[in-house]
């Protein structure tokens, strides 16, 4: 069976996602949306471990995959963005609007002035375009949930650099398991070097 594009509709409320093959909401499983929705434009993944003491001396682990589904129906509308537990939509939420498939972002216009903190990877990409370069790792930290419970959370951060050239300074996003966490400024920027094609006799 062939996958179903999304298209999207205007009465969509921000917990639903309506594609060309139904209705997508908490609680469907993967497949469900890969049927209804197609493929997304970009995922995002990261892990989480949960643990916690049922009992005197015993202790359980349980390992938690979440991924991001995002997907982007375009300037007029907003992007939406679907989160999955262990294969199964625990969160749709909107985003920004989407990006034109015709036109490139306008670089210059790239900055703290249309990227907010919160905004997607795929915001970013929209207004700015793909970075001079990219930098990811993980990292894990320890959050308690209450009743002895401990959830250990594995966090993707990666740095979008962008180059504007000599004359302006270098913008720097700081991106956790997605999302914008931190914009700043580097040094000035650096005029790009394109090798020249070698002649042939």
């Amino acid at each position: 069976m062939a996958l179903m594009a999304a298209v999207p509709y205007d009465d969509v409320s921000a917990s639903t996602l309506d594609c060309a093959g139904g209705i997508v909401s908490d609680g469907d499983r993967r497949a469900d949306l890969l049927m209804k929705c197609g493929e997304p434009d970009s995922k995002e993944s990261h892990d989480e471990v949960i643990g916690d003491r049922p009992g005197p001396g015993v202790r359980r682990k349980f390992f938690i995959t979440v991924e991001e589904w995002t997907y982007d129906f375009g300037p007029s509308r907003f992007v939406r963005i679907v989160t999955l537990k262990n294969g199964t939509v625990s969160d749709i939420r909107a985003g920004n609007y989407g990006s034109s498939r015709s036109s490139k972002p306008d670089q210059r216009e790239c900055g703290e002035r249309i990227v907010s903190i919160g905004d997607s990877k795929s915001d970013v990409l929209a207004k700015c375009g793909e970075p001079a370069w990219k930098d990811g790792r993980q990292e894990a930290f320890h959050e308690q949930l209450g009743g002895g419970t401990v959830r250990r959370v594995f966090v993707t951060i990666e740095e979008w650099t962008y180059n504007f050239g000599p004359s302006r300074f270098v913008r720097i996003f700081t991106f956790r398991n997605g999302s914008v966490t931190d914009i700043r400024t580097g040094g000035f920027g650096y005029e790009v070097q394109r090798e020249e094609k070698k002649r042939t006799p």
